[in-house]
């Protein structure tokens, strides 16, 4: 990877972010880590794709679940962003010892090295798109919600399966929906309908 482009993407948060949260997960999937980093699912797949070109990450396939993690590489630029980090965070010697002179004093805050949020394009949907994806939302919420209440009772993985399994058919409803649509359906709300199948799927299977 060349200096400018290891410069473009790892003075960026969310790429940073990004990549120490693949790091500490082992394997996770991209909506995972587009909730991680506070991120859209679009632009969060941009960021994999160019992690995934400078050989920093890797996709595997579980089934019809994509996976990411770190390569080798990958692993050592993690453990050099955590070291950066580390580094960063630790005062100067000379800020300690003006601390120390200064007691009582109150000091003004600042933050060295943060630099604004990259922003993100929100493209304007049609409004069947727009409809669809309030759908593909509360269902996604939906099944977050009883897979979350189930955990936190114990439920067995019989009975969360019972209990999630009747989802499938309202994913392969709306995925129907946008198959007879008359105009193309935004490439946001199939990749949000492909992201929550297989969230549901990782979640039957666990």
């Amino acid at each position: 990877m060349s200096d400018e482009n290891a410069e473009k993407l790892f003075l960026q948060e969310k790429p940073t972010r990004a990549l120490l949260f693949i790091g500490s997960m082992g394997k996770t999937y991209a909506s995972v880590i587009s909730k991680e980093i506070d991120s859209t699912f679009a632009h969060t797949t941009r960021i994999l794709a160019k992690m995934e070109q400078c050989g920093l990450i890797r996709f595997t396939f579980e089934g019809r679940i994509k996976f990411v993690e770190l390569t080798e590489y990958g692993r050592e630029v993690e453990a050099a962003l955590k070291e950066f980090r580390d580094i960063i965070a630790e005062e100067p010697p000379e800020i300690q010892e003006e601390k120390s002179r200064e007691t009582g004093v109150e000091k003004e805050e600042f933050t060295a090295g943060e630099e604004e949020k990259e922003p993100e394009q929100v493209e304007e949907l049609d409004p069947l798109s727009a409809e669809i994806l309030e759908k593909v939302k509360k269902l996604r919420s939906k099944i977050e919600s009883i897979h979350r209440e189930a955990v936190e009772q114990g439920d067995s993985k019989d009975t969360i399966s019972r209990k999630l399994g009747p989802y499938s058919r309202d994913i392969k409803k709306l995925q129907n929906q946008i198959e007879r649509a008359e105009s193309p359906i935004n490439e946001i709300v199939t990749s949000a309908l492909n992201e929550s199948e297989e969230l549901l799927e990782m979640y039957l299977r666990n």
